[in-house]
């Protein structure tokens, strides 16, 4: 067996040039949060698909061209199946039949029991986490009903520099994915990556009913007077928020200590977004 080519190995790694060769280009990777807020990883929300007729089981109907590029948007391909909700307000099951440049046809075939759209608004801010667990989370977070979802900048998360290895730009996909998996008829947006301080400022936040931090090392706080509709859940990363962030989110921001168990990042995504449904949401009993 012959002696192995070093430099062909080295060559094809990649990681310097070999005199007389030219570099490879490299893709272009955000470095600013300003970059950030042009949206490359972020994706409205949009509403559920609804039309004003009433639906029958089993009887065909047809839909207006304004819906293709949403049923598009949702990766909905003709005999796959999608959510809408009809004009009495009912939520339906329905297998995409034909799709073209005038609309399409749909035939209902089963009648939702229960709404699979949440009733309250919940924002889940999460610290950008490590080691592409932001998957996970944009996932879990669709699958349990939020509304918004917004990555944060903080201290201890995962930098502005590192979002591309991170696969941001796969998140508003994620978000697709889920939603066609739990059967819901909207999908949440996904926000521009934005500081914590960024996110303070903006109306999402300002304009909450609560504001929730999951914390183990504060006291529970109290609950607010009136059942909140719009839910703000704040997710630090590994190691929680800095000294300097806690400090800055005193006072705007009611802490939630639930048991005595360190939780993962991802794991405390889960919890915090179930105990908001289970108290506030459409897991309430």
């Amino acid at each position: 067996m012959g002696k192995p080519n070093w430099k062909r190995k080295h060559q094809q790694r990649g990681s310097r040039p070999q005199p007389g060769e030219k570099p490879q280009p490299q893709p272009p990777r955000p470095q600013t949060l300003a970059q950030l807020q042009a949206g490359r990883y972020a994706a409205p929300r949009d509403e559920p698909i609804a039309i004003d007729a009433r639906l029958t089981l089993q009887e065909p109907f047809q839909f207006p061209p304004t819906l293709i590029d949403r049923l598009r948007r949702r990766d909905v391909n003709v005999k796959e199946a999608f959510t809408l909700r009809d004009g009495s307000g009912d939520y339906f099951r329905a297998s995409l039949r034909e799709l073209g440049p005038a609309g399409g046809m749909a035939l209902p075939y089963e009648k939702m029991s229960r709404s699979p759209e949440p009733n309250v608004e919940i924002t889940l801010a999460c610290a950008v986490l490590g080691r592409q667990r932001m998957i996970f989370v944009v996932q879990k977070a669709t699958e349990l009903g939020v509304t918004n979802i917004v990555p944060l900048i903080t201290d201890h998360s995962v930098q502005a520099d590192g979002l591309e290895h991170e696969r941001a730009n796969a998140w508003p996909a994620q978000v697709v994915r889920a939603a066609k998996q739990c059967r819901r008829g909207s999908l949440p947006a996904v926000l521009p990556p934005t500081t914590l301080e960024g996110f303070m400022q903006s109306p999402t936040f300002q304009q909450a009913d609560v504001r929730v931090m999951l914390d183990d090392r504060s006291e529970h706080g109290a609950a607010p007077p009136v059942p909140p509709k719009r839910i703000v859940l704040l997710i630090g990363p590994e190691g929680g928020f800095s000294d300097a962030e806690r400090t800055r989110l005193a006072g705007h921001v009611t802490p939630w200590f639930l048991g005595g168990r360190i939780l993962r990042a991802e794991t405390a995504v889960l919890v915090g977004l179930t105990a908001v449904q289970m108290t506030w949401g459409d897991f309430a009993v």
